[in-house]
Order: C-alpha cells, then structure tokens, then sequence
C-alpha cells in the first residue's frame, strides 16, 4: 500500500480529535462563555456551514496548486486556528475562530480523501479511503477521550493548547514527507458542476443531508443525552471511548465489506442498523440505574461502527458513480454531510432547549429512514444502473 497514506492518516488523526471532542466541550464552554447549552450548539452550526462552502471555494482561489502543498498549509492554517481558540474570552469570537478552522479542517480532509481515492488501484478505493478513516478512528478511541479527561480536569482551553502544538507538527511532517509532483484540482465551477447531471450524485447527495439531520443531533448533544439517562459528566471520557472502539472496528471492516459486498448495500444495511441504534436510546432511561452505563457505553460503541460504516460506504460510492469526477464527487458529498451536521446542530439545539435530549432519536429515525429510501434509488454505476 503507498506509504503516502500513512502521513495523510498521521494529519487526519489531529483533526479527528477537535471534531469529535466539540461535542463533549459544549457543557464546559456554555458554562465558561455564559451561554445555554443549546446556544453553544452554534459553534457546530457555523462550523458546518463553513466546512461546507469554504473548502470547494478555495479549491477554485488555489487552482492547480500541488496536493502537497494544500495538505501541509491547511494543517499549518488549523494548527495557528487552535491556539488562537485558547485565547477566545467571548463567545462570539471563538465561533469566528472556530469557523475559520472548520475551513482547513474540510480543505485538508477533502484533499486527503480525494488523493487516497485517486491513488488507489481499481477494486480497491474502499481500503485506501479506510486508511484515512483509520486515523480519525484513532483519534476517536485514543485521542477523543483523552482529550475529554483533559478538559474535565484542566479546562477546555488546555484541549486546543495540545490540538495546536500537534498539528503543528503534523503541517511539517507533511511539507516534508509527501513527494512533489501531486497536482491540484484545476477544475472550473462549470466543471464541478457538471457531475450533478449524473442521475445517482444529486440523489446520493440528498441522501447524504437527509441521513445527517437525522443522526448528527445524538452526535453533537451526547452530553445531554448522558444526563437524560441518568449518566454523570463525569463519564463522558468512557461514553467517548465506547465510542471510539465502534470506529476502529467500522476502519478496520468497513473499506474491506464495500468492496467485498458494494459500497451501496453496504450503506443501506448500515443505515437500518442507524435505526436501530436511535431506537435504542430512546429506550435507555428505562434501564435500572446500576445498568445505565455499561448499556450508554454499548448503544455509544454501536453508534460509531453504523454511522461510520454508512459514511465511509457512501463516499465509496460517490467515487464509483462518478469515476471521472473523483474528487468533486466526494467533495460535493462532504459538502451535503456537513450542512445536514450544521441544519443538525441548529435543530438539535433547540430540541434540547425545548422537549430535552431523548426527544432527538425520535425525531431523527424518521429522517434517516427517508434517507434511506432515497438512497435506494441510487444507481450502482455511472451509466445509471439501478
């Protein structure tokens, strides 16, 4: 396997963190910054939109600029972002900083999984994007909690001081690791339109955001799920970790079960898993006290191996519906996965705020299964085959 996905996993594993640990920093930064915990939930809307728009438009300032370059300067912009966090004593301007960072974070992150899908040989694009996902599985089962354990003890500042030295370090070892000669995207707006005539992208896109709303929400307000279950703050570093163990196995499996199985079935029967999953929590106050735990720790486990395995399974087949638009097929979906986080965290927020945490699965397995059904109508190749 080319070595160049060990160092673009390597950087993903630093973002990772900062993605997944937002969610477990929210108590903490509502409390610090004077603000409800709903409104807190701002800094995930921004970010979303952000990561969203920002990475296709500046893919279009930065032209033919190498692969290399991009990597190594969207991690630097992430690394001077984080630290810039640290330093943010109103909330508003850590949603301004946060809404730069989500910029490099997308810029990186598309780049990376664009360039591991064009690198790798035919029948194997599932296993050389899971290399990629493998590091953020990393980040989800080691760095995430560690993280979380951190800012309970230290503050939630101390989490970004760290974010900001490694992806610093990370910037590096991309400048100076990754070959030259990787050439950037030049396509025009024109161009990365087009790839919305093939009939399955606009449907899987749809799927994509349908699939977002409904499931982001348990994602983002995991800390006030924990309280409606009866589970302390305390415990958020294991709810984390559980979490993180479904990821690794998703990175380890997923990739290998696209290409054995298809990347479309593959999806599918990961999204009726998500059901199940949502179905579960919106069962969990009902467990005894003494079982609330170990059955969050399994339900969070279980979450992150489905909703991992329909997003890796989806990106696959992004690539494979639209082989001559590789890149702007998975950055278009990466766009729909991030407004669906963002119209998420603005739902979800006021959920919370209004009817309390275990209304969220209720309100998003019904969105996830109309998903589901849209995504049924994607063609499995690009000449349209159903």
């Amino acid at each position: 396997m080319d070595s160049r996905l060990f160092w673009l996993a390597a950087a993903a594993f630093v973002g990772a963190i900062e993605g997944g640990l937002i969610a477990g920093l929210l108590p903490l930064i509502s409390a610090d910054l004077g603000v409800t915990l709903g409104h807190a939930g701002l800094v995930v809307l921004f970010y979303s939109i952000a990561y969203a728009f920002g990475p296709p438009f500046l893919a279009l300032v930065l032209g033919g600029v190498g692969r290399r370059r991009i990597l190594a300067g969207a991690e630097f912009a992430f690394a001077s972002c984080a630290l810039l966090i640290v330093f943010m004593m109103t909330f508003d301007a850590l949603v301004v900083v946060r809404t730069v960072l989500a910029v490099a974070a997308g810029t990186y992150t598309g780049t990376a999984m664009a360039t591991a899908a064009m690198l790798a040989p035919y029948g194997k694009r599932g296993r050389y994007m899971q290399v990629i996902s493998m590091g953020q599985a990393i980040a989800a089962l080691a760095g995430v909690p560690l993280g979380a354990w951190l800012a309970a003890q230290f503050g939630w500042r101390i989490v970004y001081v760290m974010l900001a030295v490694m992806a610093g370090f990370a910037a590096l070892a991309l400048y100076l690791k990754l070959p030259r000669g990787m050439m950037g995207d030049t396509l025009t707006i024109r161009d990365r339109l087009r790839v919305l005539r093939n009939p399955g992208v606009g449907r899987a896109l749809l799927s994509t955001l349908l699939f977002m709303i409904g499931s982001s929400p348990l994602i983002v307000y995991i800390a006030a799920l924990m309280s409606a279950v009866g589970v302390g703050y305390g415990a958020l570093p294991l709810v984390l970790l559980a979490g993180g163990v479904g990821a690794i196995a998703c990175s380890a499996t997923a990739g290998r079960m696209s290409d054995r199985y298809g990347s479309g079935r593959t999806a599918t029967i990961a999204g009726i898993a998500v059901i199940a999953v949502m179905l579960i929590f919106v069962a969990l106050p009902h467990v005894p006290p003494d079982l609330a735990l170990p059955a969050l720790m399994l339900t969070a486990g279980a979450q992150g191996f489905v909703v991992r395995t329909y997003s890796i399974a989806v990106a696959s087949h992004m690539a494979q519906i639209a082989p001559g638009a590789v890149p702007v097929a998975i950055s278009l979906n990466m766009s729909a996965f991030m407004i669906g986080m963002a119209v998420a965290a603005a739902v979800g927020g006021v959920v919370v705020d209004s009817w309390g945490a275990i209304a969220l699965p209720m309100i998003g397995a019904p969105l996830v299964a109309v998903a589901l059904l849209v995504w049924r109508s994607v063609p499995e190749g690009p000449d349209g085959e159903v």
